[in-house]
Formats: structure tokens, C-alpha cells, sequence
């Protein structure tokens, strides 16, 4: 019976791994729609839909390993020496998992510094046109204005 939980660990392992891998390529997809010059926000929030269900994905794997974990640890521990290549095993996998969750972390963290200041330049441009409607407005207002003789200063005589 533990070795069928063992396997079920090391399959577990091997699937959150494969969505590790998922999710750095849509972040490295992100990172290249964010560096565009006009970037497209719909795009970028479709893959932000990708990535939340990798991450619902993710979540239910460790919920599944833990479970299956806590039922055969004491077990487990008592005889080492017999799942000894299992337990190396799952111990490699459980390392690689780990760098690449690390490395998905930073990936995370440069996109969301690119993210801001990319919003942050949108920010600009929209108060920048806002400034020049406005002050269009008030050009065109003033030169209307211009035109426009008083009726009062002029003569009436003929």
C-alpha cells in the first residue's frame, strides 16, 4: 500500500513539475508581449487567465501530495532503509520543483516591475493627452474669442 502512495508522491512530483514549466513559458510569453512598444493588454490578460488556472492546477497537486504524504509518513519514516531509492527520488524531484519555483518567482517579480512601469507609461501618455485636449480647448476658446467683436464698441451711425 505504500508503495502505491510513494508512486502516486512521485507522479505528483513529476506533474507539478510539468506545470512549473508550463507556467515559466507564459511568463517568458508575458515578458515578450510587455516589452512590445504598444503592448496588447488583451492578450496579456488572456495569458493571466492561462496562468490562474496553472496556478488552481498547481495548488490541487499540493493539496493531493500533501494528503497522500500525511497518510504515509509515520510509516515511511519508521522503514527508510526499505523506500530508501523512492525516498532519493522524490527528494531530486522535490529539489527540482523547488529551483524551478524559484526561478518562476524571479521571472514573476521582473514582469511585475515591467508590468508597473509599463502602466505607469500609460498613466503619463493619458494625463499628457488630457493636458494637450485641454489646453487645445482653451486655444480654440481663446481664438473664438478673438474674432468676436463687442457690439457695443461699434458704430451705429450711417
Amino acid at each position: 500500500m505504500i508503495d502505491t502512495y510513494l508512486e502516486a508522491l512521485i507522479r505528483s512530483m513529476e506533474d507539478k513539475k510539468e506545470v512549473l514549466l508550463k507556467l515559466t513559458e507564459s511568463t517568458k510569453k508575458q515578458k515578450a508581449a510587455m516589452e512590445e512598444e504598444n503592448p496588447d493588454w488583451i492578450a496579456f490578460d488572456k495569458m493571466l487567465d492561462e496562468k490562474g488556472a496553472l496556478i488552481d492546477r498547481l495548488a490541487e497537486l499540493d493539496d493531493g501530495f500533501n494528503a497522500a504524504f500525511e497518510r504515509i509518513k509515520d510509516e515511511l519514516l519508521a522503514d527508510k532503509d526499505k523506500y530508501k531509492p523512492e525516498i532519493m527520488k522524490l527528494k531530486e524531484q522535490i529539489a527540482e520543483v523547488t529551483e524551478l519555483g524559484t526561478s518562476l518567482s524571479a521571472l514573476e517579480n521582473r514582469n511585475k516591475d515591467l508590468v508597473e512601469r509599463r502602466i505607469n507609461e500609460r498613466r503619463r501618455d493619458v494625463k499628457k493627452s488630457r493636458y494637450t485636449a485641454n489646453a487645445a480647448g482653451k486655444y480654440y476658446s481663446a481664438m473664438n474669442r478673438l474674432n468676436f467683436i463687442d457690439p457695443q464698441l461699434m458704430d451705429k451711425k450711417k
